[in-house]
């Protein structure tokens, strides 16, 4: 058999293969290299760096990571990222697995993809033309919400503009928005499952939640840890509602650390700041996603 593949297959053609493969895969890493990796080496330099405004740069090694790690504005601005992260990353996962078990319900296939495009239609939506939806919907004289909740008898809220309510304000934005990707994913994996397992489930006299338990759950296994990280990922780079919403207000309440990294660059043009910031965001996600991955990623048995 080797015999037979090194002569339909030389070598000289295997070598033209992999050539070829790399040649298809090369403009991916040079946009994945120019796009992602070459900033982040950049923003490693600049942050033992101190950048003027006019290019001049001085090397000042450790000091910005000790500036900036002992500002109390910076871990403010941390402190509100975890606490829009703990509002809107474990609801999003669990309304969308519970509305992709509601569509899989659904036998009319018609139906099925009507409803499944209605949830994921503010997906597709930009999250500035979203977040100016929600900002109409919380406006606290004219907005939608305050009239629906007049009906109830409660009282008009400020929503954007307490210190209180803005956070699980925006992360409601997050949760609109995102809920209908990560449903077409527990969609999909649910459609995958193979019905032989709850047809013999059924037989031994399971009922929907032991089902639901000790199938489903354990079968999804993959696709949760896989949602979970990427929504921790975008809830804790979240800037684009904050920004067309509150812009940090009112009093740094909404203040995320993405919105401090681009007020720092941007507008006192400390770079060198903004680069440890940066830095800092890219620690902190990859340990918190190897550590997820590490802790619930578990084999499923078949």
């Amino acid at each position: 058999m080797r015999q037979w593949f090194r002569i339909a297959f030389p070598k000289n053609y295997l070598d033209r293969r992999n050539r070829a493969g790399f040649l298809f895969v090369l403009p991916a890493l040079l946009f994945f290299g120019s796009v992602f990796i070459l900033p982040l080496a950049q923003s490693i330099k600049y942050s033992f760096y101190k950048i003027a405004p006019g290019g001049a740069s001085k090397f000042v090694g450790l000091r910005l990571y000790e500036k900036v790690l002992t500002d109390s504005t910076f871990w403010t601005a941390v402190q509100n990222t975890i606490q829009l992260l703990l509002f809107s990353v474990p609801t999003t996962v669990v309304l969308a697995l519970a509305v992709a078990l509601g569509l899989n319900r659904i036998t009319n296939l018609k139906w099925r993809n009507a409803w499944a495009s209605m949830y994921f239609l503010p997906f597709a939506t930009s999250l500035v033309a979203a977040a100016l939806i929600w900002q109409w919907i919380y406006d606290p004289v004219y907005g939608f919400l305050n009239y629906a909740l007049s009906f109830v008898g409660i009282a008009p809220q400020k929503w954007l503009q307490s210190l209180f309510q803005v956070r699980p304000a925006i992360a409601a934005i997050s949760i609109w928005v995102r809920i209908g990707f990560d449903t077409m994913i527990f969609l999909a994996a649910l459609q995958a499952i193979p019905e032989e397992y709850y047809e013999a489930a059924r037989i031994d006299g399971a009922n929907a939640f032991q089902k639901l338990w000790y199938i489903t759950l354990p079968l999804l296994n993959a696709q949760i840890i896989m949602v979970c990280i990427l929504e921790l990922i975008f809830n804790f780079k979240i800037f684009d509602q904050v920004y067309a919403t509150t812009q940090g207000g009112p009093a740094s309440a909404s203040q995320t650390i993405i919105m401090l990294l681009y007020d720092t660059a941007f507008k006192f043009f400390r770079f060198g700041d903004a680069s440890v910031m940066a830095v800092f965001v890219f620690i902190t996600l990859m340990a918190i996603t190897l550590l997820q991955w590490r802790i619930f990623r578990k084999p499923v048995e078949y």
